[in-house]
């Protein structure tokens, strides 16, 4: 029996469908919130007044992406892309920034953390 190990971030835009993979740190992390705030009404009540949608965001950290690599990252700045991880999750957002560090055993490579900005897209036809 074989067994597939996935260990990439992949990373497609939605409008032309290129792709960079590239293997990922440990740590993501993800975070939802979503607006609202609580207000005081007669007799002291206080009631939750929540916006509709929910703000979500996913945190990762490429690793040993090349130049080329790195420069593509940034040309996608503010456009939508899908990202999917090794366990199969996906979330389609934008990022707008692009911090690149070079890799300590490799100065050809850099370390790009992302933070991937969700937003909403339609599925299906």
């Amino acid at each position: 029996m074989a067994t597939l190990t996935l260990d990439r971030v992949w990373i497609n835009r939605l409008d032309s469908g290129e792709a960079i993979s590239a293997q990922s740190a440990p740590g993501r992390a993800r975070s939802s919130s979503k607006d609202g705030e609580v207000r005081t009404y007669a007799g002291g009540r206080q009631r939750s007044i929540t916006q509709a949608g929910v703000r979500g965001r996913f945190e990762v950290t490429l690793v040993q992406v090349t130049f080329a690599d790195l420069a593509r990252l940034e040309s996608w700045m503010g456009v939508p892309v899908q990202l999917r991880d090794h366990r199969g999750q996906w979330f389609t957002g934008v990022f707008f920034e692009v911090p690149a560090v070079e890799h300590r055993d490799n100065r050809d490579r850099y370390d790009v953390p992302l933070s991937l900005r969700t937003i909403t897209t339609p599925e299906g036809v």
